[in-house]
């Protein structure tokens, strides 16, 4: 007898070979996925394109569309909710698991379960300070600190603390790029909605001013 997540798996797996059949390379050219031909698109806004991210440890784009099979095993094994299934709008990456780190990110959890639940091996295990999902852009033009107002939950809510984000001697917060995960725990949390993660598969360019 076949499980509901095998079922699904198989599926899954169909779906992705009929994907990746089409699309043998697959890049980003102002935040917009393309095929190797140059025709399809799975999202025409490159703001909202760069709004969401791959689960911890992810493989590189191209090899996580062919190696995801769409079975939500890392989505319900996630303890916050934080991965969900992109939705029809993004067309050839339509049900692979991603997060919206502005409305739920990821809190990097010690055990790191949807990597461990993940069959495929589509995310790889990794240790938590090397998780690579993207990395924090703070707009100082924003940022309520750079307006004389105290405000520091980007700095002590993250879940890597200093190491990927702190105070710099203007006082103002400073990601330290080679230590940030990604997480989006500072871009849910700001307030003045200063942050935003570029998320590691986008190969565009962020105005942080």
């Amino acid at each position: 007898m076949v499980s509901r997540r095998q079922f699904f798996s198989q599926i899954g797996q169909a779906l992705v070979t009929n994907v990746t059949d089409a699309i043998e390379q697959i890049g980003l050219q102002t935040g917009v996925f393309t095929t190797e031909s140059g025709t399809g698109t799975c999202k025409t806004d490159s703001a909202a394109t760069s709004s969401w991210l791959r689960p911890p440890g992810a493989l590189p784009e191209p090899e996580f569309l062919k190696t995801c099979t769409q079975c939500t095993a890392c989505q319900e094994a996630c303890p916050y909710e934080s991965i969900r299934r992109l939705g029809p709008e993004f067309d050839l990456i339509a049900g692979t698991p991603a997060i919206i780190a502005s409305e739920s990110p990821c809190y990097l959890c010690e055990d790191m379960p949807c990597i461990t639940s993940c069959e495929p091996k589509a995310l790889r295990m990794v240790a938590r300070k090397d998780v690579r999902m993207g990395t924090a852009v703070v707009s100082m033009s924003k940022c309520y600190i750079s307006a004389g107002q105290p405000c520091d939950y980007c700095v002590v809510r993250c879940p890597l603390g200093t190491d990927a984000i702190a105070f710099g001697k203007d006082g103002l917060p400073d990601v330290q790029v080679a230590g940030c995960s990604g997480c989006g725990v500072c871009d849910y949390l700001c307030p003045a909605d200063a942050i935003q993660i570029t998320p590691a598969y986008f190969k565009g360019t962020t105005d942080a001013n």
